[in-house]
């Protein structure tokens, strides 16, 4: 089954680490390693500590999309690094419209899983990528203002079939 230690050293050096990465015309506010205070607005993000980033990561997103479970690493880290990005739900969703499922309701069921772990890996990477790109290029068409993330988007989700 997947790890989360090695899921995590990439998605916190996806999210910048302990770097102030906010850019003009983000929405998520000043984030500590990736940690945005939208997100936690309880949190003094300022003060956040790595520990305590891996902790709110392997909590509401590792867990979340259960993680543990997952056959394959790259899968297991894909699917967390997409729930990090772009949320859980939404990265359950594009997962399960690359897998075929039905409903496509953005829930991480025994069901969900059972098709993630006999899934050929590279298959559904290739598959979900595009489902993410997709889902990036949609996101800048309706709104311009986010067309400068596009690129590191990009990155990030082509970064995943390494």
């Amino acid at each position: 089954m997947a790890d989360f230690e090695p899921a995590i050293i990439k998605t916190l050096a996806n999210e910048g680490g302990a770097r102030d990465t906010e850019p003009p015309g983000d929405t998520g506010g000043a984030p500590q390693f990736g940690i945005s205070k939208r997100a936690y607005p309880q949190l003094d993000i300022a003060q956040i500590t790595e520990e305590q980033a891996r902790e709110i990561y392997r909590h509401d997103y590792w867990n979340v999309v259960r993680g543990d479970d997952i056959k394959s690493q790259l899968v297991a880290e894909n699917l967390f690094d997409t729930g990090v990005n772009m949320g859980n739900g939404r990265a359950i969703k594009l997962a399960q419209m690359a897998l075929g499922l039905k409903p496509i309701d953005g829930r991480a069921t025994p069901e969900f899983i059972a098709a993630l772990n006999a899934v050929e890996p590279s298959r559904f990477i290739a598959d979900f990528t595009l489902a993410k790109v997709a889902r990036y290029v949609g996101l800048c068409n309706s709104n311009r203002s986010q067309s400068k993330f596009l690129l590191g988007w990009l990155n990030r989700a082509l970064g995943g079939l390494a």
